[in-house]
């Protein structure tokens, strides 16, 4: 009897023990279908890459849990413990596996969505004179305060506008269309408080005359927001900032490379900072041909945000991607599909990342080093060699000592861009890869769509497949010819030394960037003419054949020029004029120009309305009496407008003509050089 109810208890617990087991397979199970579900959602997140692959991949993750199903079946119908726990192990491996792929593809998916940031960080602060008695926003009450009236600018204007409702609700507003007035102004306390972005030492310490900006002023209140780029499109009235969904990148398409200059090295900060690369490429991805054009930072081309008036194009990157791309957009009539934004620190990461690159440096150079610390100096023999991720920025930077100064800069830029690529073919593995991208999202943004992203697999799976181990694609050189010429600058009133594009290389460029886009077809007749005997080089496009640079008409600086000589040059270029006479100490300047009315260097077509000129009337008792000339000559039409003029009708005006010597860019702007800025063509540098 005993031993009966001792077998029935055994019988019991056995019977306990294959419940359990029985549940916890059917849950591990259950964990298993969610694990496969989790893997399938991951594959389908790389839906565009080897599609065919992607639909096998699920079906086999389908068939290899209907068959754990129907061996766990098999296994389970004795119901005896160790098929249990065969089966719990098989069920765990599944779960392991299929969890740790689909978790390995979502990280993949992450760092490639993280390249197109999804919102930034805008940062703006509230700047004063360093020496100033105010100390906090509180102090600003009934204080003249400059803003910028650009709505289009988070950090000059969103933000601002947010804290002056919250913060200075009694505050005198003054509106500026141009900061760099505002930053004048500032500097000469003609207001006592200006809103800026939080960065604005990078921004304004490179331009003439702001250099010691960091010692002058000092940050009194900041605030920071992150927006989503869709909020900064609708506050702004932006679109260039979202994702360009529409575009294939399986047809020819334009990416526009930015390399900014900011404070902060990642970029899901204030998206504004100097724009010292620039760099529009086309690609075909059909014929994985591509044309890499440098634009030089010094271009002097109409600016999208100011109104369309010439300036500097480095400038437009104050703005942000969208006044960049619009200004480039309108410069060469070519639409851009996408832009890549790499802060110069990511440059140095992305180098290091890939072992070094090796480049045929053209001359030797020695320049600052990513954080412009001269103490680690970075320097280069010529020749080809491997560079560092500091020695590539530096090469990329350099351009002091070059001939050609910001022209061959865009060609040693180009020259890095190479070996990134090329150094890019020897990743051999998948996880060598994704290390390189997830170090290098933090330092770049883009309004690449994540699926576009990804897309670029087949394109280099073609590149792999089908190119020399010398280079993995066919790249044309564009060269931007043009000049050099010293012009006055009407928004930061200085002289300043602008790069004037010459029109026929330009059309060249623009021709060759259209055939790659397919846009345009090639010319047939055109012919390569080589010698066998020589190595043949590559031609370099918008360098040969071309019409002379067109430069501006400038005002010469009239100082110690007769009144005739002044006069006859006025009547010739038709410039209305009123001539005064005023007294002189000095007898060398009897009868000659002393001053005037408009800077020297000021572009002619931009003069509205009459200049005047100073003459000088030597007397050994001069005194601060004007000579009264009944007989004062006005010539031309008076056009009436006077916002161009520059201290119209200040009759002491010596001072502006000191004016031209504070830029280290300019030119002699003597009476008899002067003259010469006026030549309308320079065919010296169209080859650069």
């Amino acid at each position: 009897m005993k031993k009966k109810n001792k077998e029935k208890n055994v019988d019991t617990n056995i019977n306990k023990g294959n419940k359990v087991l029985n549940i916890l397979t059917k849950l591990l199970y259950l964990f298993d279908i969610i694990a496969a579900g989790f893997l399938i959602y991951s594959i389908l997140l790389l839906s565009g890459i080897e599609t065919k692959l992607l639909i096998i991949g699920v079906i086999i993750i389908f068939v290899c849990n209907l068959l754990l199903l129907i061996i766990l079946r098999k296994l389970l119908k004795n119901k005896t413990i160790y098929k249990y726990i065969i089966g719990i192990l098989i069920i765990l491996l599944s779960i392991i596996v299929q969890a740790f792929a689909g978790y390995y593809i979502n990280k993949t998916f992450s760092i490639v969505h993280n390249l197109n940031k999804d919102s930034i960080e805008y940062s703006s602060s509230i700047i004063v004179l360093k020496d100033s008695k105010l100390s906090e926003i509180k102090d600003l009450k009934n204080k003249k305060i400059g803003m910028s009236s650009d709505k289009t600018s988070m950090d000059y204007y969103v933000i601002p506008n947010k804290i002056k409702k919250e913060k200075l609700k009694d505050a005198n507003i003054t509106s500026y269309d141009d900061t760099n007035e505002m930053i004048d102004d500032l500097l000469n306390s003609e207001i006592d408080a200006a809103f800026v972005s939080s960065d604005y030492v990078s921004k304004f310490s490179s331009i003439n005359g702001f250099e010691d900006i960091k010692e002058k002023t000092k940050v009194i209140y900041t605030k920071k927001e992150s927006y989503t780029k869709k909020q900064i499109a609708k506050l702004t009235g932006d679109k260039t900032i979202i994702s360009n969904s529409d575009a294939k990148i399986t047809e020819p398409f334009t990416v526009l490379l930015m390399g900014v200059d900011t404070t902060d090295a990642y970029m899901d900060k204030s998206a504004s900072g100097n724009g010292d690369a620039l760099m529009l490429v086309t690609f075909n991805p059909k014929t994985l041909n591509a044309t890499i054009l440098s634009i030089p930072r010094d271009s002097y081309v109409p600016i999208s945000c100011f109104g369309n008036m010439e300036n500097k194009i480095t400038h437009a990157a104050w703005s942000g991607e969208s006044c960049m791309i619009n200004t480039i957009q309108n410069l060469t009539g070519i639409n851009i599909d996408y832009y890549i934004k790499i802060n110069f620190k990511g440059l140095v990461n992305l180098v290091d990342k890939l072992g070094g690159i090796e480049v045929d440096v053209p001359t030797d150079i020695c320049e600052q080093d990513s954080n412009r610390s001269f103490s680690n100096l970075q320097c280069m023999d010529e020749g080809l060699q491997t560079l560092n991720g500091e020695q590539a920025l530096a090469l990329a930077r350099h351009r002091k000592t070059l001939l050609t100064g910001d022209l061959q800069r865009g060609l040693n830029q180009q020259l890095v861009i190479k070996g990134i690529l090329n150094k890019a073919k020897t990743i051999k593995s998948a996880s060598q890869a994704m290390s390189l991208v997830e170090e290098m999202s933090v330092y770049m943004d883009t309004n690449f769509t994540t699926n576009q992203i990804l897309s670029f697999y087949d394109i280099f799976k073609k590149i792999l497949l089908t190119s020399s181990s010398e280079n993995i694609i066919n790249i044309d050189q564009l060269y931007l010819s043009g000049a050099t010429q010293s012009i006055f600058d009407e928004r930061m009133r200085m002289v300043l030394s602008d790069y004037i594009i010459n029109q026929s290389s330009l059309k060249q460029d623009i021709e060759a960037m259209k055939m790659n886009l397919g846009i345009l077809q090639p010319d047939s007749k055109k012919r390569i003419n080589f010698n066998i005997e020589e190595q043949y080089e590559k031609e370099i496009i918008g360098t040969n054949n071309l019409s002379g640079t067109k430069r501006y008409d400038l005002l010469p600086d009239f100082t110690g020029m007769s009144e005739a000589e002044v006069v006859s040059y006025l009547n010739s270029k038709g410039i209305a004029y009123t001539i005064v006479k005023d007294k002189t100490a000095d007898p060398n300047l009897d009868g000659k120009s002393i001053s005037q009315s408009y800077f020297p260097a000021k572009r002619i077509d931009l003069i509205s309305s009459p200049i005047t000129i100073v003459i000088g009337v030597y007397n050994k008792t001069s005194n601060d009496e004007n000579i009264t000339d009944p007989n004062n000559t006005s010539a031309g039409e008076n056009t009436g407008n006077n916002e161009n003029t520059d201290n119209t009708g200040n009759n002491d005006n010596t001072g502006n003509n000191d004016n031209t010597g504070n830029n280290d860019n300019t030119e002699n702007n003597s009476g008899e050089n002067g003259s010469n800025n006026n030549d309308n063509t320079d065919d010296s540098q169209n080859n650069g």
